[in-house]
């Protein structure tokens, strides 16, 4: 009989999550789309003030207009609020609203999860507890840690339970009780790829960071997280002899090659063409894997504390070092530099921003222009990610995705997108230029969705300005637009203020335009802090 551990007898610090949420329309942003209903689940944890809060999965309260939280045995719902966010690790912390805080500590019986010290070994058993779909009682599910891996940037456990849609934000036990990983994927048989029984947890060592990250301002209203750090550089394996050969790495020299290098975070510390050899003393292979080493901390999760064991000789991609610092913590290079070992001052990482933001409600919004019958959107991975996006256009999101800030920018601070054009006659013959990336407006090269606005709002004010002053024989003004690989829209500026106005008025859209301020709840990297 499979012994299951103490701290799920009671599972009171186990929560389902009802969740009612209005996302916005891709294409159409000034619009929203209808409401829907989500579950997922949630824990009860102790923060560093001591009060009780909740993790959860940060694409559980995605767009979320109404958060209810039911603990375990409860019948009572408690209303919930997310208080930070953070779709990078994928994680959420909720808080009970103030006027049922006490009522939900009695409903959890004060039961709050403790957080394991270190990472599951391979084979050791995990249960997770949700509230997933077939059901509204809470579910246990045993599994084995099959896998620990780093994948799109994130380190992952892969276990072989079932992880199925309302079982996200659920926490996985160790034999000791203790939280060793949040449920937030899995994977299903395709029939291309037959998969049977693989889910995915966040590691508790992401669990610890995010929390880090979390900080709020003088008037503990204003709740702010830190962005993750990232990789900031891009690097080629050295397994290849003639590589080494060209660029005269001895055989006794292992490491990776770095191609590019961004300097508004690390300076001059990392150069192109420098071998990294060594991530706070951790060897670096040749093939850009090290060492995982699974203790975070004292070992109290009640095993018999030979981790060590497992350490040796498992491998895991050397970013891992890299996303999982420590908040605060700098971190030392190792290189390989004209031909000397080098020692790198220590350097602390910061998350680099991107042309092509990333996540909603954090660094993009519903934002759009209206140009005339034109419809235009900053390229964002929610455009991306769109069934409609042609292949094009993904391409270009990923080639400037991974530009550094500085001179690779070539002063642009995003990309802007011609998504649709409205019938009408002053857009007649253009729909073919949909999707298309717009470069310039007027010979003026365009570095964002407000420097355009800016620049057509300007086209506006000239237009009147000569019509208040000047005849009817002045030579109409034009609005001319750039696109990357296609022929250039023009439009005459009277034609396109009137059409607009037409268009707004048939397409019920309130506003010409909606652009975004940076969002305070999030601390903005930048060029200029790093010098």
């Amino acid at each position: 009989m499979v012994k299951i551990p103490s701290a799920l007898h009671g599972k009171k610090g186990v929560c389902r999550v009802e969740v009612a949420r209005v996302g916005y329309d891709v294409l159409q942003p000034w619009q929203r789309n209808p409401q829907t209903k989500a579950t997922g689940t949630a824990f009860v944890m102790e923060d560093n003030d001591g009060n009780g809060r909740l993790v959860t999965n940060a694409h559980v309260v995605k767009s979320a207009i109404d958060i209810r939280v039911r603990p375990h045995g409860s019948t009572r719902r408690f209303p919930a609020k997310v208080i930070y966010y953070a779709p990078d690790v994928d994680l959420a912390l909720l808080e009970i609203e103030d006027n049922s805080g006490e009522d939900f500590t009695e409903a959890t019986k004060s039961q709050k999860l403790r957080l394991a010290s270190s990472l599951p070994r391979l084979q050791e058993s995990v249960h997770v507890v949700g509230f997933p779909t077939g059901g509204t009682t809470v579910c246990i599910t045993e599994g084995v840690v099959s896998r620990i891996d780093f994948n799109n940037d994130k380190l992952v456990i892969q276990i072989d339970a079932a992880i199925n849609p309302g079982n996200s934000g659920g926490p996985a036990f160790n034999t000791a009780g203790q939280v060793t990983g949040v449920a937030f994927s899995s994977k299903s048989q395709t029939r291309d790829r037959p998969l049977n029984n693989i889910g995915y947890l966040i590691p508790v060592s992401i669990i610890r960071e995010f929390l880090s990250r979390c900080s709020y301002d003088e008037t503990r209203i204003l709740h702010r997280y830190e962005i993750s750090p990232s990789i900031p550089y891009q690097c080629h394996k050295l397994e290849n002899k003639s590589l080494r050969l060209s660029h005269q790495v001895p055989e006794d020299v292992h490491g990776v090659l770095l191609t590019s290098v961004c300097e508004s975070i690390v300076g001059d510390v990392l150069q192109a063409g420098d071998v990294l050899t060594k991530i706070d003393q951790q060897a670096v292979a040749d093939d850009g894997q090290v060492i995982l080493h699974r203790n975070g901390g004292d070992n109290n999760d009640g095993d018999d504390g030979d981790d060590d064991a497992d350490d040796d000789g498992e491998l895991i991609p050397h970013g891992y070092l890299l996303k999982g610092k420590s908040y605060g913590q700098p971190i030392v290079f190792e290189v390989y530099r004209d031909k000397e070992h080098v020692t790198c001052p220590p350097v602390l990482l910061a998350d680099i921003p991107s042309l092509c933001p990333r996540w909603s409600q954090v660094d993009y919004h519903p934002d759009y222009l209206l140009l005339g019958a034109l419809v235009l959107l900053p390229l964002s991975g929610a455009l991306r990610r769109h069934k409609r996006c042609p292949t094009r256009l993904t391409a270009a999101y990923l080639q400037h995705y991974k530009k550094w800030p500085g001179k690779d920018w070539q002063d642009k601070t995003g990309l802007v997108v011609l998504t649709d054009v409205f019938a009408h006659e002053v857009s007649f013959g253009y729909t073919l230029a949909q999707w298309r990336l717009v470069e310039v407006y007027n010979d003026i090269p365009v570095q964002s969705l407000s420097h355009l606005k800016d620049l057509w709002h300007q086209s506006i004010e000239d237009f009147h300005s000569k019509e208040n002053t000047t005849t009817s024989e002045e030579e109409p003004s034009f609005a001319r637009l750039g696109l990357h690989d296609t022929d250039d829209i023009v439009l005459e500026v009277e034609a396109a203020i009137k059409a607009q106005s037409e268009l707004m008025e048939t397409h019920q859209i309130k506003s010409s335009h909606h652009i975004t301020p940076p969002n305070p709840e999030y601390f903005q990297s930048s060029t200029d802090d790093k010098e």
